[in-house]
């Protein structure tokens, strides 16, 4: 009995722990497992996010290099498309040299417009060396040679009438607009197709498309030919 009470002695004591407690240890153990483990996601996001962030910078670049090759096709297209719109402002900007304007002001709006209402085209080459580029297109519009022509008469008999009559003052120059107006409504003026070599230059990393004869005998089709035979 002496030799039990002496281990009974010796037995170590158990604090009591209330409820209330333990309940507070456990959520202070939870609450630093929870840590560690949005620590262990985000140490393994971030090599994700930086592979990913690489591959859409690539992507990027190789777009970049897609878009620059193809710009001068692309520059062409946007110059016709507003052109046909009627759109000159915009069309100014894939020109290149500040010098070229493509509004006259001899011409009313609606004349303008009028001249590439039926413009369309096919760009069937491009040919890209370095800073310069050749495209080869197929493109119709009316037939400037007629309309010009038929204006040529019609602006002639009128004078020939007035001068006759001795009413010079009995036509003016609003008229003659008025003939030239009514020969771009003529639904009887034919379009006609030719195929032409169209220059583009890349300025400070953009293409434009070159202003020059072959621009203009391509888009208005027999206007050299027309002003040749009336000179």
């Amino acid at each position: 009995e002496k030799k039990v009470a002496e281990v009974k002695k010796e037995e170590p004591k158990f604090e009591k722990v209330s409820k209330k407690k333990a309940d507070k240890i456990n959520k202070t153990k939870n609450k630093e497992k929870n840590k560690n483990t949005k620590t262990d996601k985000k140490k393994k996001w971030i090599p994700t996010a930086i592979v990913a962030i690489a591959v859409i910078a690539i992507i990027a670049v190789l777009t970049v290099m897609i878009v620059v090759s193809s710009d001068p096709k692309k520059s062409l297209d946007g110059l016709l498309t507003n052109l046909r719109s009627g759109n000159f402002e915009k069309a100014q900007e894939y020109l290149s040299g500040d010098e070229t304007e493509l509004t006259d002001t001899s011409l009313d709006e609606e004349a303008q417009k009028l001249l590439f209402e039926k413009l369309s085209w096919n760009i069937k080459k491009v040919t890209q060396e370095k800073d310069k580029a050749t495209i080869v297109v197929e493109i119709r519009n009316k037939d400037f040679q007629t309309v010009v022509n038929n204006y040529a008469k019609r602006a002639l008999n009128a004078a020939k009438e007035a001068i006759g009559s001795g009413n010079t003052e009995s036509i003016s120059e609003q008229d003659f607009q008025q003939y030239f107006l009514e020969e771009l409504k003529n639904e009887e003026i034919q379009t006609t197709t030719n195929e032409k070599t169209i220059n583009a230059v890349k300025v400070d990393n953009k293409w434009k498309i070159v202003s020059d004869d072959d621009l203009v005998s391509a888009i208005l089709p027999g206007l050299e030919e027309a002003i040749n035979t009336l000179s």
